[in-house]
């Protein structure tokens, strides 16, 4: 019996042995110290590389730990910091990342309203709405506070090298809103509402004369003025059409429109003296 117990005895202190060998090594890199985290400024240009790469999710990660190890009133790193955090956003795409940027440029100029860089987030904020732009059909909202916010560049910081990128902008969104009112104005065209449909034309050719379906809206209106047997009107909107697009191929269907209107106004009259 005390043979048994002292055999028993060893072979636990044997297994305790082996079980102290094999957790030591686990137990060491437990109590092992962490590297220390790299200073702000390599850290900040590790997060630009992984966005060079495309790899926004990442970068904005790694710049959101960033921003509490900066100082509060650093005003060199901190503002690059935040700048890249909504560039990260902006670049990676999508409704609601646009949405993300727009705010944090938006932040950025509030906090940062003299930075060399207040132009460009003024420009990219615009940007962020533009982007959120739904298709010409829905609700423009959204396009007429981006051309606000584009108009902004201009008016706040006019020797930008972005204020004339703002401008060419504005013009792309009065497409967005010309295109919505002609398809409006084409909306009731189609229903025989050719007053309610000229009515939208002519908001387009006073509002935004140089939009690129203002041809299209030309030739939509000539057909109008002709369906309510307006000659006169429908000679001098597709007469405008003739002068300045010759070569647009619009121009021959509008000269159809007019000799086929020619005609039968011509039968109209025959037939009305022989009565």
């Amino acid at each position: 019996m005390n043979t048994g117990r002292r055999t028993r005895g060893r072979g636990f202190l044997f297994l305790a042995l082996v079980g102290t060998l094999l957790s030591g090594p686990s137990c060491a890199g437990k109590h092992r110290s962490k590297e220390p985290p790299l200073p702000p400024e390599q850290a900040y240009q590790m997060a630009i590389a992984k966005m060079e790469k495309k790899r926004y999710y990442t970068a904005r990660t790694m710049l959101h730990a960033l921003l509490p190890r900066i100082a509060p009133d650093d005003r060199d790193l901190l503002p690059k910091v935040q700048l890249a955090i909504a560039d990260a956003y902006f670049k990676d795409g999508g409704l609601l990342n646009y949405g993300e940027a727009l705010n944090a440029y938006r932040n950025f100029i509030i906090y940062y309203p003299q930075h060399p860089s207040s132009d460009r987030a003024q420009f990219m904020v615009a940007m962020s709405l533009f982007k959120q732009v739904p298709a010409p059909d829905r609700d423009q909202a959204l396009t007429l506070k981006a051309i606000e916010e584009f108009n902004k560049v201009a008016a706040t910081y006019p020797d930008s090298t972005f204020a004339q990128k703002a401008r060419e902008q504005v013009i792309l969104c009065q497409d967005e809103l010309a295109e919505h009112e002609r398809l409006v104005g084409w909306f009731y065209q189609r229903r025989k509402a050719y007053g309610a449909a000229l009515d939208r034309y002519h908001g387009i050719i006073e509002r935004y004369p140089r939009a690129r379906s203002i041809n299209r809206v030309l030739y939509d209106m000539g057909r109008c003025q002709i369906a309510l047997g307006h000659r006169i009107e429908a000679e001098e909107v597709l007469g405008q059409l003739f002068h300045d697009s010759p070569n647009d191929p619009l121009v021959r269907k509008a000269k159809a429109l007019l000799d086929e209107f020619y005609k039968k106004a011509e039968k109209q009259d025959r037939e009305a003296r022989k009565q």
